[in-house]
């Protein structure tokens, strides 16, 4: 194809044109940029100075998801020897996205290459009308369909949501929200619905589409939380991302209230008000598909011996009666997050959750044959019923229904076959070597307790056990107490997620314990009692009654505690449980500056611990995004927030520290430390903000490098919170003293 006017003259004319013009030379699949103009240069943001600096590197400025339209659009210019027109986003160096109209021709072709000539607009401003068309379209539409409902509309830019009731003369407002997703992420955790909510939002904001969810929540009206149901449908903005999400809220509370009621009388047993069978076999398969073999759970399954002779020989009501009292009984020994399930007319099933051993199922093994227990009528005539319990222990016998149920099924037949009541522990020979084993070698940890070994050092030592029991736990409390002077420690943490609690005591031996009153057997009246009292850092030391609430003093009197330091677990941002230790011999007991420091840090190692346990038995979050991070060209780690715990390391990093394992602390794995760091780059982020960012640049002992630390979000929600670390290695300039 021939020109009359050659390349150079062409230049020269467009040079001041407004209009953006480029030519490009493509040769053997080599794409470059020729020339641009100034006006061309002036829509991408830059100086023609400046500009031709990059000129060959200005397709990176394409946005990535219109990339592929452009290599089309350069193919087929070529096939036709023709023109193309399209639109497509570019960043500015401003960093703002713009919209591009472009024609595109082919100018020229010689055997060595071809030359396209382009001229383009600035679309932007246009496709902002287009949009906000489109998003009043969307909205009206949306507002024709609905009846007596609600309307929301989120404004993603501001981070503002509008509820507005529609009426036949149009929408009136009802509720607005400012900051609405901070706050959604940071307050709407209790339930799976709500969680579900943030879930939804979070992904309308990637990209446009349409959702629908239901969910319990009083956003709407900010009293009483009700059942809604919820029709999202995002908007991008004319940078193609989503600018706004609106909703259609339907009001269904009352269905869903009948739906719920319907639904739980069919997992319940209509006589014992346990699950069903089947119910059942479903709460204990979901406990089991989230625990390891960190947990022990006890699987109890009761047959009671002649209950239905019995109940033929006395009428069916007196045997529903009969077996009304029985688990009544049992319900007492048990705690609101175990299983209870009647799954046939005499078989009864008890899924205790977290027992630590199996030493600790004989009091709920014996207590359970006791219920069962029972005498009618006297003579001849009399009629006696007894139990016969099975045991099989989760992660020993079994890590399913199936197979916990076989196991004890066999227990019990043992029982059968020797004419004996009362409970036998499926292989419990197996169990107590396996136990013994690991008790023998965390018994000498526990002896360590005794030597002149740094306390903290210790400390460290029971919180990098793979598995936590009884003899860690005494071990770690034991050595607390002794070392202040104090007679009796408790901790105890609420359970989340319909998981049992954490409760751990330790006495010293001469202490004369008192009966315990229900302020230490309920850690949820701590809980209630700190946040009352606004304890949300740091510890309180009380020496006087006086200075207290007449509930906390009674307890102290009671327990004949002379001074008692209280310390807040938290969790999340929250308090969720409590640590206490007991002076009781009278004696005045302060601290100095260095014993109070070595109190917070001590106190710090045990929030670890007790997080440590919690993830554990609530399961992990899944990391797999993480691997996403493989491949980048810097070392790269997620961390635990509340653990310090080392979740994922990229390959730059495995191979800069081949010894590293996961699972270990951060602040061992990246400074070399043996405490989290006073100046820990993860505490920096804001809690409450999922965008929050930090970087800083600090020198590595481990990678002996100095480095360009960027901390950020990969998780913040009610599930827990994990920080991106992203390291760059900046030693040739720092040490230049050029910093980055």
């Amino acid at each position: 194809m021939a020109n009359n006017l050659d390349y150079k003259t062409i230049c020269e004319m467009m040079e001041n044109m407004l209009t953006g013009v480029a030519f490009l030379g493509l040769q053997e699949d080599k794409l470059e940029f020729l020339y641009m103009n100034s006006g061309g240069f002036r829509m991408l943001g830059y100086t023609p100075t400046v500009g031709y600096r990059y000129l060959n590197n200005l397709v990176s400025l394409i946005l990535d998801e219109d990339k592929p339209k452009f290599w089309q659009a350069i193919e087929d210019v070529l096939k036709d020897d023709g023109a193309v027109d399209l639109e497509m986003r570019t960043v500015t160096a401003s960093g703002s996205l713009r919209w591009l109209q472009i024609r595109g021709n082919l100018y020229e072709r010689t055997a060595e290459r071809a030359v396209i000539l382009c001229v383009f607009l600035d679309a932007t401003d246009r496709k902002f009308v287009e949009n906000e068309i489109q998003t009043q379209s969307e909205w009206y539409q949306m507002l024709l369909e609905t009846e007596g409902e609600m309307l929301a509309d989120y404004n993603a830019k501001t981070d503002v949501l509008s509820i507005k009731t529609a009426s036949e003369y149009g929408l009136e407002s009802t509720r607005i929200i400012d900051k609405f997703m901070m706050k959604l992420r940071r307050d709407m955790s209790d339930t799976v619905e709500e969680r579900k909510l943030v879930e939804t939002i979070e992904e309308a904001l990637k990209s446009p589409r349409t959702d629908i969810v239901e969910l319990k929540t009083n956003i709407m009206n900010g009293g009483e939380k009700r059942w809604y149901r919820i029709h999202t449908s995002s908007i991008a903005g004319v940078d193609g991302y989503v600018t706004h999400i609106v909703g259609k809220i339907t009001d269904i509370h009352e269905n869903k209230l009948l739906q719920e009621e319907l639904r739980g009388k069919e997992k319940l047993d209509t006589v014992t008000g346990w699950y069903n069978r089947q119910a059942t076999k479903e709460q204990v398969n979901q406990i089991l598909a989230s625990s390891d073999d960190h947990n022990v759970h006890g699987f109890i399954l009761i047959d009671i011996s002649d209950f239905r002779i019995l109940s033929e020989s006395l009428g069916e009501d007196m045997g529903n009666r009969i077996l009304k009292d029985i688990t009544k009984k049992m319900s007492r020994g048990f705690k609101r997050s175990d299983i209870l399930g009647r799954i046939s007319e005499d078989e009864l099933v008890i899924f205790a959750q977290n027992i630590g051993s199996v030493h600790n199922l004989d009091a709920l093994a014996s207590m359970v044959c006791h219920s069962t227990e029972m005498t009618l009528g006297s003579g001849a005539d009399g009629f006696t019923l007894a139990g016969r319990v099975g045991i099989s222990l989760y992660p020993y016998q079994g890590d399913n229904w199936q197979e916990l149920n076989t196991k004890a099924e066999r227990a019990v037949n043992s029982l059968k076959g020797s004419g004996k009541v009362g409970y036998h522990v499926y292989d419990l020979s197996g169990i107590l070597k396996i136990e013994g084993a690991e008790n023998e070698r965390q018994q000498r940890l526990l002896e360590e307790t005794d030597s002149d070994e740094n306390l903290e050092s210790l400390l460290e030592k029971i919180i990098n056990e793979e598995k936590q029991n009884e003899n860690l736990t005494r071990a770690m409390l034991k050595m607390v107490i002794r070392h202040f002077g104090f007679q009796k420690a408790c901790l105890s943490m609420e359970g989340t997620n319909g998981k049992a609690g954490l409760e751990l005591r330790y006495f010293n031996p001469g202490y004369e314990q008192k009966e315990e009153q229900n302020f230490t057997d309920e850690t949820q009246q701590w809980v209630s009692f700190l946040k009352r009292i606004n304890l949300l850092g740091g510890f309180q030391i009380i020496h006087n009654y006086d200075d207290v609430s007449e509930e906390l003093a009674s307890y102290m009197l009671r327990n004949k505690i002379y001074t008692l330091l209280i310390q807040p677990m938290m969790a999340k941002g929250e308090i969720k449980g409590v640590f206490l230790m007991g002076e009781c011999t009278g004696k005045e007991w302060h601290l100095n500056t260095e014993e109070e420091k070595e109190l917070k840090r001590i106190l710090q190692l045990i929030q670890i611990y007790v997080l440590k346990i919690e993830r554990k038995q609530n399961g992990c979050t899944s990391l797999n995004d993480a691997r996403l991070l493989d491949d980048f060209d810097s070392y790269v780690m997620a961390v635990d927030y509340d653990t310090y715990e080392l979740c994922f390391a990229n390959r730059k990093m495995l191979s800069a520290l081949p010894d590293l394992r996961i699972g270990d602390y951060c602040y061992r794995t990246y400074a070399g430390q043996d405490r989290p760091c006073e100046s820990c780059i993860m505490k920096k982020l804001d809690r409450n903000d999922p965008h929050s960012k930090w970087s800083e640049e600090w020198f590595s002992s481990s990678l002996r490098s100095w480095l360009k630390v960027h901390g950020s979000w990969m998780q913040n929600d009610a599930n827990g919170a994990t920080c991106v670390l992203n390291s760059m290695d900046i030693s040739e300039y720092f040490m230049g003293n050029i910093h980055m």
